[in-house]
């Protein structure tokens, strides 16, 4: 049975902004060509820029794979073939990866409150 995943990778480049701005175009589309039936949508969601010399590079994916374990290493290896011969340009070292299902929590409700209309929250 396949679920899907929603998977977050984070890895700071070697290099600064201006660097990571000569090759961010090309990783982008090959980013992009990795896209499957099980890799779906891979996509830079943000750059984080601390100062002229760092970069954090964001990059979500909607995986499809029997577990947790497969979706990141789906996702994991669609992050390595799209950054290629540019490998040594990432601190690897320093990557993180959030791995969460993406499944309706509708069924964890009783059913008598998921007939209801959904209620503004107000923080006080």
């Amino acid at each position: 049975m396949s679920l899907l995943f929603s998977v977050t990778l984070s890895v700071p480049r070697q290099s600064g902004w201006r660097a990571w701005g000569a090759v961010s175009g090309a990783f982008e589309r090959r980013l992009a060509g990795q896209e499957s039936t099980a890799v779906i949508a891979p996509q830079i969601d943000r750059e984080i820029r601390k100062g002229r010399d760092y970069v954090r590079v964001v990059i979500v994916v909607t995986v499809e794979a029997g577990d947790l374990a497969v979706a990141l290493d789906l996702a994991w290896r669609a992050f390595r073939m799209a950054a290629g011969d540019d490998l040594a340009g990432w601190d690897l070292g320093q990557a993180s990866a959030d791995v969460r299902p993406r499944a309706s929590l509708a069924w964890c409700w009783p059913p008598r409150l998921r007939e209801r209309p959904a209620l503004a929250w107000r923080g006080r």
